[in-house]
Parts: C-alpha cells; sequence; structure tokens
C-alpha cells in the first residue's frame, strides 16, 4: 500500500505540475486583433489654373511614350495675345503649344468655336484648354481622316493633357474621347479618307 500511495502522491504532483504550467502561460487570445485601417492617401489634383504655360504642357507631353522632338520656342511681345509658342514634333508631324495672356485672348485671337470642323488651313488635331492652344499635324495639304497611327498618337496627347487643361474642347478631323463631350455638332458628320469637311 505504501508503494500505491507513492504513486498516487506522484501522479498528484504531475497534474498540479502541468495545471501551474498552463496557468502561468498566457491565455490565448479569445478574437483576432483589430485590423487598423489603412490611412487615406490623398490623390494631388492635376488641374492647372489658369494661366497654365507652354512648358507645363510640353512636359506633360514629353513624359509620355511618344517620338518628341522639340524644333524650336518663340516668345510674343509685350503687345502680342501670345506668351509663348512651341514648335515640336510628333513622329514628323507637327505639334505646337501655344502659351496665350489669357483664354480670353486665345478666343479672341483664333475666333474659337469647338463647334466648327477643321478646315483647309487648320490643324487636323486643335485642342483648347483654359489659356493652352494645342494643334497637331499638318495645316498644308488635303484634310483627311489620319492613318491609325496618327489617330493612336492624337489620342495618347489628349490622355496626358486632358487632365490638367480639363475641360478640353476640339476641334479634330476624327473627334477624339476626353473627358469632356465632343460638340455635337463636331461629332455628327464622318470625314472620310480624302475628303475635306
Amino acid at each position: 500500500m505504501r508503494l500505491s500511495n507513492h504513486a498516487a502522491r506522484l501522479g498528484a504532483g504531475a497534474v498540479m505540475a502541468i495545471m501551474l504550467a498552463t496557468a502561468c502561460a498566457s491565455p490565448a487570445p479569445s478574437s483576432p486583433p483589430p485590423t487598423v485601417r489603412p490611412t487615406p492617401v490623398v490623390t494631388p489634383d492635376p488641374h492647372l489654373t489658369e494661366p497654365a504655360t507652354a512648358d507645363q504642357i510640353f512636359v506633360a507631353i514629353r513624359v509620355g511614350d511618344l517620338p518628341l522632338s522639340v524644333n524650336n520656342a518663340t516668345s510674343g511681345d509685350p503687345t502680342s495675345p501670345i506668351v509663348k509658342r512651341i514648335n515640336a514634333a510628333i513622329g514628323n508631324w507637327p505639334l505646337i503649344i501655344t502659351e496665350f495672356r489669357s483664354s480670353a485672348a486665345l478666343r479672341q485671337a483664333t475666333k474659337w468655336d469647338p463647334t466648327k470642323r477643321p478646315a483647309q488651313g487648320n490643324a487636323p488635331y486643335t485642342f483648347v484648354g483654359l489659356n493652352i492652344l494645342v494643334e497637331f499635324g499638318p495645316v498644308t495639304g488635303i484634310l483627311a481622316a489620319p492613318d491609325a497611327e496618327r489617330q493612336k498618337q492624337a489620342e495618347a496627347v489628349v490622355a496626358l493633357i486632358d487632365p490638367l487643361l480639363w475641360p478640353l474642347e476640339q476641334r479634330s478631323v476624327v473627334p477624339l474621347q476626353t473627358k469632356t463631350a465632343v460638340p455635337a455638332a463636331a461629332a455628327s458628320p464622318a470625314v472620310s479618307a480624302g475628303s475635306v469637311p
């Protein structure tokens, strides 16, 4: 009997040791810790305010993946409505970025009307936003629908400048998608290759 009492005491001691070890251990979490919400990231507003500069627009286009080259830049005299004109090219097609003193000066000097279709002597793509005029394409020759490569280049230009100059108005041989709706008169007739609107 002595032996069985001793075994019982040893067994009870072992159970007590296990209970003590379990009691000293940290308790299992009852629920997962709360999820910390990420701090909101402020997205900067890319829209420019008037007066925007030709340089700002040129830099925005330069960031794009276009075959851009610069020819020259000219400044207007103090009495001119033009502050600066950058003459560049995208794939040997002229790209002219003109900065006017104000949007009113731009509209008065160019007699800008986005509802009119481009005509002979106009670039196939012309965009106006704030006090900036952007012309893409030659102003001589037959004003026809450009090929697919030129159309893609014009779309790339719009994608780069529209967030800066929004609302962007256009007079295009083939109207391009912008954040601003194309005027109804400009979007209605289709231009076929070789035709003059």
